[in-house]
């Protein structure tokens, strides 16, 4: 288990802002689906504005997460809610590539490149296909992932790799002030389509303590001709392509691949 998700807190704060959960707002707006599974649902970060949302729409919000300090977050968080939304939303203990829903689900989705971890062509292939049996006939697989960054990847494969460590993140704890700075460097390794991911994190809880940590994430790297094999490879006809959160299609400029993967009736 990478360091981050030992620190659930942290994880949140380090996605303070982002735009994705608005996305994933409108796309319950848009399709008014009954049951919503979310793959990896870590701290609950986006499964529980959907269960606020989804207290509206009459819908179901399930969170799979396997990593326990993770879904003891979530749990807690679930705790906190008013009566009407704890009771629209469940978070259960569960591997995504190995996982069967007692009801169908009409829409499942994987936010923040959660399949980034599968580093396998099996493990790939079971949580698409474990995605299609849990589907009700209809339902949509959405699958949320980063683009390859070829220029860092190009550099990294230099002789000798040069391996640059950018600043990508500095954020701010909106109640405590807490900052958190997150460096990385990456190599990427082309035979296997992989890249090693190196998260350094600077935590200032105040001026004069700093808490530093390191995080290492293997991730594989996938490209959207991929993405379509495995949507059809498990059965999906692919309804749409965005690049980013604002539902714009996919382009050479575009920073998500994020594709949407029918379970035809």
């Amino acid at each position: 288990m990478e360091a981050i998700y030992e620190r659930p807190r942290d994880y949140d704060l380090e996605h303070e802002g982002d735009d994705d959960i608005a996305f994933y707002l409108r796309l319950l707006t848009r399709w008014r689906p009954r049951r919503v599974m979310e793959l990896a649902a870590g701290s609950g970060r986006v499964t529980v504005p959907l269960a606020r949302a989804a207290a509206g729409h009459g819908s179901q919000i399930v969170g799979l997460e396997r990593e326990g300090p993770m879904l003891d977050e979530a749990m807690r968080k679930r705790a906190g809610l008013d009566d009407d939304v704890r009771r629209r939303l469940t978070f259960i203990a569960g591997d995504m590539r190995a996982w069967r829903a007692d009801q169908p689900f009409d829409l499942i989705i994987s936010p923040c490149s959660s399949l980034s971890h599968l580093l396998t062509l099996d493990d790939q292939i079971a949580v698409w296909r474990c995605a299609w049996d849990s589907l009700a006939a209809g339902g949509r697989f959405v699958v949320d992932l980063t683009m390859p960054n070829l220029p860092t990847y190009a550099d990294s494969m230099q002789t000798p790799p040069r391996t640059f460590v950018e600043i990508d993140i500095d954020t701010r704890d909106p109640d405590t002030g807490t900052r958190l700075l997150r460096y990385k460097t990456t190599r990427y390794l082309p035979h296997e389509q992989r890249a090693e991911v190196r998260f350094l994190y600077d935590k200032f809880p105040n001026r004069r303590q700093v808490d530093r940590y390191v995080s290492d994430f293997d991730c594989h790297v996938y490209y959207p001709r991929e993405v379509e094999l495995l949507f059809r490879h498990t059965g999906f006809a692919v309804e749409a392509w965005f690049g980013d959160y604002s539902m714009r299609p996919l382009r050479t400029s575009s920073r998500q691949l994020i594709g949407v993967g029918v379970k035809a009736p």
